[in-house]
């Protein structure tokens, strides 16, 4: 099981999030690459059915990114929906989902460290079959720090993969990170 691997796609996307967030204001970034203005979701269906995926507050889904066990968040008004983004921190989350083993218990850290090169684990907080922690290692754009926040949590017999990553530098990603990822948990759990 590989929950945590980014594909080219997905650096292709948090690039142009990132860059869009740099540029100020203005529209979608994705609306050009696409031809229309894909819309931002506060929640989606994933894994069959299985999981309804609930951003934490000040975040959406990118629709043009979501597939069955694959979604891309960022904050609300990057994705064209400036009213809904509160005062979240900027930000770019991954969710991959994955079928959990009957009985089987979440990867440590430490492993999950290992298997993806992280360094640095720390911060870790175990609680209602998730774990949460800090790492640093690869980020899926140079524009994204390589200091971010990872998870794992068991969702109706689904494993859920979580990261967040901020742009270089920005303290209140590394501040806030926690709390966005355990809501981010707790609201997909809760179906709202």
């Amino acid at each position: 099981m590989n929950t945590w691997s980014f594909k080219a796609p997905l650096a292709a996307i948090s690039l142009t999030v990132l860059a869009a967030c740099e540029g100020g204001p203005g529209g979608n970034p994705f609306a050009a690459a696409l031809g229309s203005e894909p819309k931002p979701l506060s929640q989606a269906d994933m894994a069959r059915g299985k999981v309804t995926l609930v951003a934490p507050r000040g975040f959406c889904i990118d629709s043009a990114s979501l597939k069955d066990r694959f979604a891309l968040m960022a904050r609300c008004d990057r994705l064209g929906a400036p009213s809904a983004a509160g005062a979240a921190p900027l930000g770019v989350i991954t969710v991959s989902v994955s079928d959990a083993s009957p009985g089987g218990a979440l990867p440590d850290p430490q492993t999950i460290g290992a298997a993806h090169g992280l360094t640095a684990v720390s911060a870790v907080t175990r609680e209602d079959d998730s774990v949460i922690f800090r790492a640093t290692g690869p980020a899926p754009t140079d524009e994204l720090d390589g200091t971010h926040w990872r998870a794992t949590a068991l969702v109706n017999g689904q494993m859920l993969g979580v990261a967040l990553y901020g742009p270089k530098g920005a303290a209140d990603v590394q501040d806030e990170g926690r709390d966005v990822i355990s809501a981010l948990i707790a609201r997909t759990r809760g179906g709202a």
